[in-house]
């Protein structure tokens, strides 16, 4: 995945669903339905919800959730909040390979 694919794939999910939900994202043992309800449920979204989960995991399984995550810290147009999780979830390790899916606050 080079880098215009990965700025089309993260735009395309948005940015802030990718870090809100990154852990849940990036972890493999839960299936894609299930997070596809986990969010409709507390996002309200609906047709696009099944896409964005497997454009996120498909970033993620390309290696290149690191350089995701540091797009939208590194973004001019995202909310404060969205950025400086994108931050933690960085210092923490996420997309690295040390990123421990259960040391996230949730």
């Amino acid at each position: 995945m080079d880098d215009w694919q990965l700025q089309n794939y993260l735009r395309s999910v948005g940015m802030r669903c990718f870090v809100k939900y990154f852990g849940e994202l990036a972890d493999d043992a839960l299936p894609n339905q299930a997070l596809v309800e986990i969010i409709q449920e507390r996002e309200g979204y609906r047709e696009s919800c099944r896409s964005r989960v497997i454009i996120a995991r498909s970033i993620i399984k390309a290696g290149r959730a690191r350089d995701a995550l540091l797009m939208v810290a590194n973004a001019g147009r995202v909310s404060r909040c969205t950025a400086e999780k994108a931050k933690e979830l960085l210092a923490d390790g996420a997309g690295a390979g040390g990123f421990d899916v259960g040391d996230r606050d949730g």
